[in-house]
């Protein structure tokens, strides 16, 4: 596109002062004859409308540094977190013991409503005692087709799944009497022998959401999985 002879001087007087930012510093007479359309419709000198640009600079700066210590300030309290978590899991003795601790660590700490152990397949049933363990709403050991069928079809490839799930969904992973819509996450466990799940559920729609990222949840899931690998 080729510019007008008015756009051309005026881009050629802007590289000028580009390149020579002293210039008002030997001209300042002609800073006082200058003046820029102000947003209250005022006009305003160069120099008045300099000090503006630059507050407001100054003003988006220290809103990103406080963006930055707010999130500094959230991984400290997440690490807190989850280092008290995994102390606590450390403790337990049995399978219950590990499933109900775990429930209520994400609970208090975190804010996850649900939270449910499904050990699947042979190889979970042989790896850990099992004999003496009844389904609860924190863990299943005995898995109905109907449940292993929802969660494949939530899971695609195997992967961690987040998203919204209908009430009749929610009621059927967790077996709590859902009567509304939520969400929920199920993350897979698989370490050595131990084959699973692990199911986080809300009654908020929006508590695990399909865009968000998976990372804790599958360091949780992580820890679980040796964690019942060491409790055969």
């Amino acid at each position: 596109m080729t510019l007008s002879k008015s756009e051309a001087d005026a881009q050629a007087v802007a590289e000028y002062l580009k390149k020579n930012p002293d210039f008002f510093q030997t001209h300042e007479a002609l800073l006082m004859e200058l003046s820029l359309p102000h947003p209250s419709g005022q006009a305003v000198s160069l120099l008045e409308r300099q000090m503006t640009l630059m507050r407001e600079r100054l003003a988006e700066r220290e809103d990103h540094l406080e963006d930055l210590l707010d999130t500094a300030r959230h991984n400290d309290m997440q690490l807190s977190r989850v280092r008290r978590m995994i102390l606590a899991l450390l403790e337990v003795d049995d399978l219950n013991d590990l499933a109900s601790t775990l429930s209520e660590q994400l609970r208090n700490s975190f804010g996850t409503g649900h939270s449910r152990l499904v050990l699947t397949g042979t190889g979970s049933a042989d790896a850990i005692n099992t004999s003496q363990l009844v389904n609860t709403s924190q863990l299943v050991t005995e898995v109905d087709n109907s449940l292993t069928a929802l969660i494949q079809a939530l899971l695609q490839n195997n992967r961690t799944f987040c998203g919204q799930v209908s009430a009749e969904q929610l009621e059927q992973l967790f077996e709590l009497g859902m009567v509304a819509d939520g969400s929920a996450a199920v993350i897979p466990l698989n370490q050595d022998d131990v084959k699973g799940y692990l199911l986080l559920g809300s009654e908020n729609p929006d508590y695990f959401r399909s865009e968000m990222g998976t990372e804790f949840a599958a360091y949780v899931a992580d820890v679980v999985a040796r964690l019942l690998h060491h409790l055969r």
